[in-house]
């Protein structure tokens, strides 16, 4: 089969496609601004917030400038009654790339509670001016606002930020050395850490063609967003998985743009660089959609550009942790894309911080993936969306910190998690909880553990002497993505039952559990393999199988690309093909009680697509195909025995 032929069916793209619509069209827009005060009023005792008396004031839009004279969109809400009296409140910021209208309902939600409330569109975006970078121009542009806030006349000496995702970031850039404006954030699953970076060698596929999504629904050529376009994105993502084939040369990899050429530059300038490596003309201005389509396909979805510009959106924001002293509560979710760098941010600010930051920064984690239902059984008031938008309004949290009233939660310990299969909310003190016990769990069977009906096992047991199971890898018949932790696509645990059915997925299950395990912290695996290629992919899943086997619903899935199994930092090396290599595959952390009958299940493949890319198997060589056929190998013996590590609570 040749390398260009393969494309997923109708009902594969319809399967596994979850939320690749584009942002609404500008009536859209206007309809959910003008409906903000209807939802604000239906919303505010949802949310546990009472019933909203009264009256918002929304000024007229403003276009503040900057000093270089771009001008950013800006809504302003208050309180009516201090607005007519001139007095002083606080203040809360927002800063996003999704345009500040259709999120209105925050400004009237704040404002009814006794807050000022600032909404931008960040630069480049909606209705603002200038040209988005990603991040590049977010921390110059949020100090200005600040500076700007403070000369206002409410201005009361407080200001706090909120928002999710990319406007979580916003606040991010700003939280450390703002002349002591910024009192308190609030950033939803986001991250300060760079995203891309330390992913066990492989490649996000699927974020990067959600950020290119978001860098045209978002910019200024791409206004309003257009469906036909959009559907391009999810042909280049899903449809064609032989454009997604990763065949880097061990050294030598093409790059456009290296970090070190970009640092230091600003928006104009970096876009001026693309241009002339590019051979394009990137002119704002012009809004020529076709010529941004081509230049962000390279950034994003080619293989040209490689890592470094994605390391450059975050590098620029350059925290010095020493620097924060504004406290932070940090919200995701098991099942959010963000969560294990969620989980190091918050260490590090425990551990570097200052002042208040380091004293009273918070984590929150429930179920959820990234701001949708993570889990089946977390709905509706039961650690569901309610939960999320509880702690993604935050009103306590803000009340504290910028109005100084005592809030119960403020004394209590600083991380709290959803526990999912007892499917209720627990405070810790530290992240692992100290009274994690690891335990093993290995893999056996008698060389047939080719799908769920083979017969692989896992048992608390060490292995002797076992056959060894083997698939065959073929590159062009991806096992598709079907949940985790991902962002346009189909996202949170889901049922695995079609995966598994596959023969090229190995399924390892335990017996059924007469008790409960907890599982809370960072779980791995030890895998011993090898693969008649010289560079492979090798993907696992943990699975929480329910009775009867009606479903198997994946709890934390990850893998490792061959090259870099001594890590993504070191010099990478291909392996020799049948030798037997020892991978460790950290799985990410989780919480989740395996309910007495129950059972525990891995499942081990070599792809995992769209989330990640393919890996060609070819190690940087070049053949007509495009790439080749690998026969992989799992030992479970007494020489080498696979297992698992699971951070176990009350195991008894």
């Amino acid at each position: 089969m040749d390398a260009k032929s393969l494309v997923i069916s109708n009902s594969e793209l319809k399967r596994i496609e979850r939320t690749f619509n584009p942002l609404p069209k500008k009536v859209e827009f206007r309809l959910a601004s003008a409906l903000g005060p209807f939802f604000a009023r239906l919303v505010s005792p949802l949310l546990g917030l009472g019933k909203i008396k009264d009256n918002i004031l929304r000024l007229k839009e403003t276009f503040m400038s900057l000093k270089d004279g771009t001008k950013l969109a800006t809504d302003i809400y208050l309180p009516e009654k201090m607005a007519k009296n001139h007095g002083k409140c606080p203040t809360i910021l927002v800063r996003l790339p999704y345009w500040k209208d259709s999120l209105s309902i925050i400004g009237y939600i704040f404002a009814a509670h006794g807050y000022a409330v600032v909404m931008q569109d960040i630069r480049g975006c909606a209705r603002s001016e200038g040209a988005n970078c990603f991040l590049l121009t977010d921390r110059y542009d949020g100090l200005e606002t600040l500076a700007w806030i403070s000369k206002k006349f409410w201005y009361n000496g407080k200001i706090g930020t909120l928002g999710g995702s990319y406007f979580g970031m916003t606040q991010w850039a700003i939280s450390w050395d703002n002349n002591g404006l910024l009192t308190c954030l609030n950033p939803a699953v986001s991250t300060i850490s760079n995203v891309w970076k330390n992913n066990q060698g492989l490649q996000l596929n699927e974020l990067n063609a959600e950020t290119f999504r978001t860098a045209l629904n978002v910019s200024k050529y791409y206004y309003p967003p257009r469906v036909d376009d959009t559907n391009k994105i999810v042909e280049e993502l899903i449809r064609k998985p032989s454009t997604h084939l990763y065949n880097d040369p061990i050294e030598g990899r093409e790059v456009v743009l290296s970090l070190e050429e970009m640092a230091g530059k600003s928006c104009n300038e970096i876009l001026n660089l693309f241009k002339d490596r590019l051979n394009v003309d990137i002119d704002p201005a012009k809004k020529d959609l076709k010529t941004l389509y081509n230049v962000l396909k390279q950034v994003f979805l080619d293989r040209k550009v490689n890592k470094e510009a994605y390391k450059y959106t975050q590098a620029t924001l350059n925290m010095d942790l020493k620097k924060l002293t504004s406290p932070v509560l940090l919200l995701s979710g098991w099942h959010d894309l963000f969560t294990e760098l969620a989980i190091k941010d918050f260490k590090n600010i425990r551990k570097y911080a200052s002042g208040d930051a380091k004293k009273f920064s918070r984590l929150i984690i429930g179920s959820w993936s990234h701001a949708d239902v993570g889990h089946p059984e977390s709905v509706y008031f039961n650690g569901g969306m309610i939960d999320f938008y509880k702690d993604f309004f935050s009103m306590y949290w803000f009340d504290h910190w910028l109005k100084g009233k005592d809030v119960e939660e403020i004394d209590k310990p600083r991380i709290r998690i959803w526990v999912m299969g007892r499917n209720r909310w627990r405070y810790e003190n530290e992240w692992p909880p100290e009274r994690v016990r690891y335990k093993k769990i290995y893999l056996h069977s008698n060389g047939n553990a080719n799908s769920k009906y083979g017969d692989g096992k896992l048992s608390w047991d060490v292995p002797k002497d076992e056959v060894y199971d083997k698939f065959i890898f073929n590159p062009l018949d991806p096992v598709i993505t079907f949940g985790g932790r991902n962002l346009s696509i189909a996202r949170g645990a889901l049922n695995q039952k079609k995966s598994e059915k596959r023969n090229d997925v190995l399924v390892y299950t335990s017996a059924r559990l007469e008790k409960g395990i907890e599982v809370t912290g960072p779980g791995k695996i030890i895998l011993y393999a090898s693969s008649s290629a010289i560079d492979t992919d090798f993907m696992v899943k943990l699975v929480d199988v329910y009775p009867n086997g009606r479903k198997a619903l994946n709890i934390l899935d990850f893998g490792i690309r061959a090259r870099f199994r001594d890590g993504e930092l070191k010099n990478p090396s291909l392996i020799e093909p049948r030798k037997i290599y020892k991978y460790e595959i950290n799985l990410g952390n989780t919480s989740n009680f395996f309910r007495p009958g129950h059972r525990i299940r891995i499942d081990i493949t070599s792809s995992n697509f769209p989330r990640f890319d393919i890996n060609s198997n070819l190690g940087g060589q070049r053949n007509k195909k495009g790439y080749i056929l690998a026969e992989q190998n799992i030992f479970h013996n007494k020489e080498f025995p696979s297992r698992v590590i699971l951070p176990i609570i009350n195991d008894k």
